[in-house]
């Protein structure tokens, strides 16, 4: 019997992600699993672009897991500079932890969570200015 394990899930979001989806379910047996994206920004035309005026791109800090949020060595706090593959957080889950490490160089504009707070996979943590 075939399980549900992490790469079959790991694979699913991507291509729910590549192709737009809002939810995947998946479902082997008696495992199963559910989740709801956060629907990916839109694309502006040239035009619009090129006639707005350039506002900084805020990007958003995910947690890579379930868990509880701990604060990391230097905590995420608004003003803060976060460079790409600082560990900015620390998610504590079946008293493992693990590193969230920022996908982005900038300033943390908004902190989304407190410390001991449940996350969710894929929940934001904090937006960042780049």
């Amino acid at each position: 019997m075939a399980d549900l394990d992490l790469e079959l899930v790991r694979h699913a979001l991507s291509v729910a992600r590549q192709y737009g989806f809002a939810e995947v379910e998946l479902g082997i047996g008696d495992q199963s699993f559910s989740a709801r994206l956060d629907p990916a920004p839109k694309k502006k035309s040239a035009s619009a672009a090129s006639s707005a005026p350039v506002e900084p791109e805020l990007l958003t800090i995910t947690s890579t897991l379930v868990g509880y949020y701990r604060e990391a060595k230097h905590p995420l706090k608004v003003g803060a500079s976060v460079k790409k593959g600082d560990v900015v957080a620390v998610i504590s889950a079946l008293g493992l932890t693990s590193d969230i490490e920022s996908k982005h160089s900038g300033e943390v504009v908004e902190v989304l969570v407190e410390p001991n707070q449940p996350v969710e996979y894929g929940q934001a943590l904090a937006k960042v200015k780049v």
